[in-house]
């Protein structure tokens, strides 16, 4: 039994949909950097789920958690709920070079991505 026009475009659809739904669910796997792996001056994406928020005069931002480890990120935006995952674009700033590693990611943008 051969499939009718209608019955083709609807299965493609439902195809290109499918497709598109998985590859919208590993963007943060495949395009973001582990935080344990943030140089100083690198600009990267990173993505974690938020496991505090903090606010100290002009400066407020979030801790920010994923299976490498954790970094604060510092954002004047409006701050994401704790538990949100989120995908952050930004450059991660070293303290001292004394302190390998130990940093703060300074944010550009915060997305939360409903996964």
């Amino acid at each position: 039994m051969a499939l009718s026009k209608g019955a083709k475009v609807a299965i493609t659809a439902v195809v290109v949909v499918l497709i598109a739904v998985v590859a919208y669910s590993l963007i943060p796997y495949v395009a973001t950097t582990h935080i344990n792996d943030l140089k100083n001056n690198q600009t990267a994406y990173i993505y974690g789920t938020v496991q505090e928020r903090f606010s100290l005069g002009n400066f407020s931002g979030f801790k920010l958690n994923d299976s490498s480890g954790s970094v604060f990120v510092v954002w004047n935006g409006t701050l994401p709920a704790v538990g949100s995952k989120v995908m952050v674009h930004g450059t991660f700033r070293e303290i001292s070079s004394a302190f390998f590693g130990l940093g703060y990611f300074e944010a550009t943008s915060v997305t939360v991505w409903p996964i």
